[in-house]
């Protein structure tokens, strides 16, 4: 291949249409911007040369009029179509190294026959220059190829050189339409030469001398300079590319930023390499920048939300990033509360220490401050300066809270819910921009959105843990229930709506005798042998868990006669009833067995000891009250004997007397206790009785007897009935003898009977140790008594029992209330008749 320069001024041409393209690839430009260099190609249609520009897929992007001299075909036919397509194979073939070397950012050169499709063979000298965007990507290519016998002709080579020379001015009206600066450096003298809107752009006024290379660093930003400065010295160095890009900001006699720039040159060297020129444009880029600045706070606000899970997080990020982003002297966001009453700040970013005291961690909803507007309107509210803010919440001009000159407040919106507001304070006045309010509001649909994603990730996250525990818990309770079921101690067999038995537990084969079937059907259920408490066996579907499963039944503790292997009985109580879920739908039934045997014929062994317990107590009172009738009668002849006794033996033997009554009333106890166990009940034999008459007997023959012991009577209102009057004294009796026996000594037992209502009432109380809580709901049970200690011969615990049996044999009602305080009140309700 053989590689020559093409014509300096061609060169040149091309050098600045790519320079011009490279300037126009900023951020922000609208499409017709981006079509700019199509424009500037078409004015090279007159150029006597190939010129075409290729993209990325070796197809035709544009190409002058020369291709259609060239190939007899319309330029509109050849866009878009590839050049293996145009050229032909045999030229493609040739040219096709030297068309990936320019697509992979080489310059290519080159001189060759070239053997085209419709063209014939032709000499040609050909460039292929690469088009480099910004990023580094190679676009495409801008591909020059000329035909070297018309250039060797003088008057074709001088109607190209007069095509380039319109095709410069051209470029020179189009740079003037694109308002782009030029500039010239001389690398030689460090000089810059800038035009009018160059120097505009600078802030410097038009028609003014070159600047030296310091006097242009000065005009920048302190940050940007030495980053210019080092792509300027790169651009020059003999073995670079000699391209300059560079983007900085450029401040006037203050220090203040006026506007960001964006240059871009092309550095000339001589045959030594040496430079000898550059020359750039400079374009305006305040807009494109701070939009890209604005746009890259939002990336950075997206990747900080994306790394935030949980509500507090985002909140956290919002106003951190927001802040950042608005460039604002402090931020805060607040949500609206579940019932739409209150605020609560969930995040503050700018504030002094301790300024959001606890009053404005939750404030209602209706509290005077921005945050309220955003939320009844759904709009942004905007105050440019203090004055304007105070005017609408004068109360909060001494606020702590209160900082800046400038105030916003963006609502956060989901879709048609408002569920917050976050809002910013600016250290300066400012007037608020369409571009900045789109800014805010895309910020506040960022936000809104993040907190709902958060939201809803907690909640889910929530209920994953829940599922998780329910889970965990499921496995433990199934453990437990696979264990329970292989250690109960009872038969447990489960079955589906259908009647198939799925489980059953370990205790199945030792209760039934038999090993645990799995049946399919309920009609397989014959497989279990059992009986009737009438001899006949059970048909399948006659079982307890049949019943429930086919008709809803709930069977409870169904006697069943199971015949075991080795012919011997065993008596199992079935129950069975249905499973069913929340809505009601049976999901399966079950079927508890237990073996009762033993308790059957511990039931039988206590009915044969009590009925010989209950004749031989009978048996025996009735023999002992012979002799103790003629024990009493004797007693009775002694004290009344014409014969005086002395003290001591009167003292025997009215101790013998009192001791022959107490045991008296043992074997009447007892009499009455067997009498009842047997099924009778006790006998009455009614008459009109005065209550109070009956107390006060007894009280004067306990008082003679215990003349230690203070008995006190009260009676009030009607106290005459009908009843039987020896059981009244024998439930009077019992009464005063069970106060007396577990009664303190020094204190009265007292009887009170009220007869003003319907029924005539009896209450005794006695005070001493309460009778204990665990007691009192048998204390009328037979044998039992209220305290384990004192004498034995005192009772055998069958007194209240009596008293129970005689009040409801009159239809009254007893009731026993006992404690420290108030001490142990019987109290016994009678009908009069």
């Amino acid at each position: 291949m053989s590689v020559s320069a093409p014509s300096s001024t061609l060169r040149e041409f091309i050098d600045k249409l790519l320079l011009l393209d490279r300037s126009l690839q900023l951020p922000g430009l609208g499409p017709d911007e981006h079509g700019f260099l199509e424009k500037l190609l078409i004015t090279a249609d007159v150029a006597p040369v190939l010129l075409a520009y290729v993209d990325g897929a070796e197809r035709y992007r544009f190409c002058n009029q020369a291709y259609e001299r060239w190939f007899g075909e319309k330029r509109e036919h050849i866009l878009g179509r590839s050049m293996r397509e145009i050229l032909g194979e045999a030229a493609y073939e040739l040219v096709r190294g030297d068309i990936q070397a320019a697509l992979s950012g080489r310059w290519v050169r080159f001189e060759r026959v070239v053997p085209y499709r419709l063209g014939g063979s032709r000499m040609v000298r050909a460039d292929y220059v690469p088009h480099v965007l910004p990023d580094g990507r190679v676009a495409g290519f801008v591909g020059m190829v000329e035909d070297i016998t018309e250039l060797r002709r003088g008057e074709e080579a001088a109607r190209m050189a007069e095509a380039l020379r319109e095709s410069e001015d051209r470029l020179r009206l189009a740079l003037l339409s694109a308002q782009l600066g030029i500039w010239e450096f001389n690398p030689l003298t460090g000089q810059r030469t800038w035009d009018d809107r160059c120097r505009e752009l600078f802030g410097l006024p038009s028609g003014g001398e070159s600047i030296s290379q310091e006097a242009f660093l000065a005009c920048l930003h302190p940050e940007d300079r030495a980053r210019a400065d080092a792509e300027m010295k790169a651009a020059l160095e003999p073995e670079g590319g000699g391209r300059y890009q560079v983007e900085f900001r450029t401040v006037d006699a203050r220090g203040r930023v006026v506007r960001w720039l964006s240059s871009h040159g092309q550095v000339y060297f001589d045959a030594r390499r040496q430079p000898v020129r550059c020359v750039g444009t400079a374009r305006d880029v305040t807009v494109s920048r701070r939009a890209l600045l604005r746009m890259e706070r939002l990336y950075a606000l997206s990747s900080a939300l994306s790394q935030a899970l949980l509500p507090e997080e985002v909140a956290q990020v919002v106003v951190r990033e927001g802040r950042v982003a608005l460039e604002a002297l402090s931020a805060s966001l607040a949500l609206v509360s579940a019932d739409g009453t209150m605020f609560e700040l969930r995040a503050a970013y700018g504030f002094p220490e301790g300024v959001l005291d606890e009053r404005w961690r939750c404030f209602p909803i209706d509290t005077p401050v921005m945050f309220r507007e955003a939320v009844r309107t759904g709009r942004p509210v905007l105050y440019g300066n203090l004055a304007a803010f105070l005017r609408d919440y004068p109360e909060l001009a001494d606020s702590p809270a209160l900082l800046g000159q400038a105030f916003v407040a963006l609502p956060l919106r989901v879709e048609a819910r408002i569920i917050g507001a976050f809002g910013f304070s600016f250290e300066h006045e400012r007037e608020f921009t369409p571009e900045e309010l789109r800014l805010m509001e895309a910020l506040g649909h960022q936000c809104a959105m993040a907190i709902e994603r958060a939201r809803l990730y907690e909640a889910e996250r929530q209920a994953r843990a829940e599922a998780e525990r329910l889970r965990d818990r499921l496995s433990a309770e199934s453990t437990l229930l696979e264990a329970v079921l292989q250690q109960l101690p009872v038969s447990v067999v489960i079955a589906d709506p259908g009647g198939r038995i799925v489980r059953g537990s370990a205790a199945v084969e030792t209760i039934w005798g038999q090993p645990y079937v799995a049946s399919a059907s309920i009609s397989e259920y014959a497989a279990y042998k059992g009986f009737h408490a009438d001899g006949r066996p059970y048909a399948p579907e006659e079982w307890p868990l049949s019943r429930s499963l086919l008709h809803g039944e709930t069977v409870v503790r169904e006697p069943v006669t199971v015949v075991l292997p080795d012919g011997s009985l065993r008596k199992i109580d079935v129950s069975a009833t249905l499973v069913r879920d929340a809505e009601g739908r049976t999901v399966a039934g079950v079927a508890v067995s237990t073996d009762v045997t033993q308790h059957h014929q511990l039931q039988e062994a206590l009915r044969r000891e009590g009925e010989v317990r209950e004749k031989l107590l009978g048996i025996v009172s009735h023999d002992l009250r012979n002799p103790l009738q003629a024990m009493s009668t004797a007693s009775h002849l002694l004290l009344t004997s014409s014969e005086p006794l002395t003290p001591l033996q009167r003292k025997w033997v009215t101790r013998v007397r009192t001791s022959v009554q107490r045991m008296d009333r043992l074997i009447q106890d007892l009499l009455e206790f067997v009498r009842i166990r047997q099924g009778e009940t006790l006998p009455i034999q009614r008459q009109a009785v005065c209550l109070e008459e009956v107390c006060r007997t007894i009280v004067d023959e306990l008082q003679a007897a215990h003349p230690h012991r203070q008995f006190l009577l009260e009676a009030h209102g009607d106290t005459l009935g009908e009843w039987d009057p020896e059981r009244l004294m024998q439930l009077v009796g019992n009464l005063l003898a069970n106060a007396l026996t577990h009664g303190s000594e020094g204190t009265p037992i007292q009887v009170r009977i009220d007869g003003e209502g319907a029924q005539v009432v009896l209450e005794v109380v006695n005070q001493g140790h309460p009778i204990p809580p665990e007691l009192l709901p048998r204390i009328f049970e037979p044998f039992t008594r209220a305290s384990d200690g004192g004498n034995a011969l005192k009772g055998v615990g069958l007194g209240l029992f009596i008293v129970h049996e005689i009040v409801a044999a009159h239809r009254g009602h007893i009731d026993v209330h006992s404690s420290a305080e108030t001490g142990t009140v019987f109290q016994v309700s009678l009908p009069r008749a």
